[in-house]
């Protein structure tokens, strides 16, 4: 396997590992990525089989504030001037692929690259399937989670729950 930054030749890829991985109220478009890959390339990575070259996972992330998660399939205009904070926003794995360590080797990718840039914590958004998973990696709901969260979390059904980590640990 290798892991690479996700280009934008490597959207259509993404969309069919993220079909294969998630329901359909769950599905970000393909404007999404191209935002997302336009304010942050070097945060977001995918992993691609090395013998046949075909696309296993993907990582979305990027610098954020970590004061609420942004909406699912909304472009977003800038990253915050002051971002100390790495957003994961979507890792996805095929489900061929799964029990293969990737979505931990893109995780730790990301990660690491997050700490090279000075960012201080990291957040998510982790389906109702997957809150043991990141919570396992050392991710927490916040002590005093905003107003807010509860209607952002909404759009991601059921169960979702922001979770937090500080990157020092």
């Amino acid at each position: 396997m290798h892991i690479h930054t996700l280009q934008t030749q490597d959207i259509d890829d993404v969309l069919k590992v993220q079909s294969s991985a998630y329901p359909t109220h769950l599905l970000e478009d393909a404007d999404f990525f191209h935002n997302r890959l336009a304010l942050s390339a070097a945060t977001c990575w995918s992993a691609r089989d090395a013998q046949t070259g075909a696309m296993l996972g993907y990582l979305i992330a990027y610098p954020w504030d970590g004061s609420l998660p942004p909406s699912l399939n909304v472009p977003l205009q800038r990253i915050p001037v002051q971002a100390t904070h790495w957003f994961l926003h979507d890792c996805a794995v095929t489900p061929a692929a799964q029990g293969r360590q990737i979505g931990q080797r893109l995780y730790q990718t990301g990660i690491a690259h997050a700490r090279t840039l000075g960012l201080h914590s990291a957040s998510l958004v982790a389906l109702e399937t997957a809150v043991g998973y990141w919570q396992r990696l050392g991710f927490e709901p916040p002590a005093n989670p905003a107003p807010e969260l509860h209607s952002k979390l909404a759009g991601y059904g059921v169960g979702a729950r922001y979770l937090q980590r500080s990157l020092h640990s």
